[in-house]
């Protein structure tokens, strides 16, 4: 190339003046603005029976009346839908409860403030395969997200996963009480297990880093007992071990204590919310407050179950002295006058 030739060059592609081209490479996006989120944590949700009746009597508005301002007043508000939410299938041969509910009260749950559920329990098949496969597009349809049963293990072992206020919350749904030929395969639909928890602590690890919050919801525990067994507690202390922030368990169909366990909060049984109850057994909302994975607050908001339907406890009196049980109930861990959740300093 001569010189002439070389200088042409020069000029073309630094232009007239010699200077080098303009960077138009555009700045990357700032990082959004991230806020604290406030997520509901609540029980057992059975929509079938006496509870399904009433809902398509009075609709769900009414059944959760009690409580809606509450659950519409956070972020997110996630329980366990212990029920076939379907209309096709059978029972199946030696449950002895099987639990269906009309499909067409899930539209009601979201409307009042119920945005995901975990479906890792011993009644998300209920009525069969078909049924829980079916149960999930109405799910969909009704806008809900739901965790732990799914096609195939990838799906029912895969987290919720929700970015609120600039952050990203991850929800892993296990079950420990599965029955014979319910867990979700390789190509087989069904729960997610955590009766071998290597895969549970193994997702644990695998969303630890792609999420600000990891909370764990697993069903487990004896029914009826309000102590936590042994095992059940080495599980939540190896789930924080492998990197959750929360860990919360449903299954006992009545409320356990709280635990702080390396600085995470453990709730053990969040007893029954939407249930066939007429008891006014005690119930709960466990209200949480995170920024990224920091527990920034968390309190009790007392429930109970007079008749089918969820209630906020008004009576301080009462509201009191459930301040009290839920303390003695718990490990390391007590309420304050307000439902305020603290570790204990006894």
């Amino acid at each position: 190339m001569t010189l002439l030739h070389l200088a042409l060059a020069v000029l073309l592609v630094a232009g007239p003046t010699g200077a080098r081209p303009k960077d138009t490479t555009l700045p990357p996006p700032p990082e959004p603005e991230k806020s604290p989120v406030v997520i509901s944590w609540i029980g057992d949700i059975h929509l079938g029976q006496s509870v399904g009746q009433l809902g398509l009597l009075r609709g769900m508005d009414h059944v959760l009346e009690g409580v809606r301002d509450s659950l519409l007043s956070d972020s997110l508000t996630v329980g366990n839908l212990e029920c076939s939410a379907s209309n096709i299938g059978k029972a199946q041969p030696g449950k002895e409860y099987a639990f269906q509910a009309p499909p067409a009260l899930l539209a009601g749950l979201k409307a009042n403030g119920i945005e995901a559920v975990s479906l890792a329990n011993n009644h998300a098949l209920d009525f069969g395969k078909p049924a829980l496969l079916q149960m999930l597009g109405f799910l969909d349809s009704a806008g809900i997200r739901y965790g732990g049963a799914g096609p195939d293990i990838a799906a029912a072992s895969a987290p919720v996963r929700l970015e609120i206020g600039g952050q990203r919350v991850a929800v892993l749904c296990f079950s420990r009480v599965v029955p014979p030929g319910w867990h979700a395969g390789r190509s087989s639909p069904g729960v997610a297990s955590a009766l071998d928890p290597a895969l549970l602590l193994q997702r644990i690890a695998e969303v630890h880093d792609s999420a600000d919050l990891v909370a764990v919801y697993v069903h487990g525990g004896k029914e009826k007992k309000t102590e936590p067994e042994e095992f059940v507690r080495l599980l939540a202390h190896r789930c924080i071990d492998a990197g959750a922030d929360l860990v919360v368990f449903s299954h006992p169909h009545v409320v356990r204590g709280l635990e702080f366990y390396r600085g995470r909060l453990i709730a053990y049984s969040l007893g029954n919310f939407i249930f066939t109850n007429r008891d006014a057994r005690p119930s709960m909302i466990l209200r949480t407050t995170f920024f990224g994975d920091s527990l920034v607050s968390a309190s009790v908001i007392p429930c109970r179950i007079p008749m089918l339907r969820p209630e906020l406890v008004t009576d301080e009196e009462d509201r009191q002295g459930l301040f009290r049980y839920f303390s003695e109930l718990s490990n390391g861990a007590e309420l304050d006058s307000s439902g305020g959740v603290r570790p204990a300093v006894r």
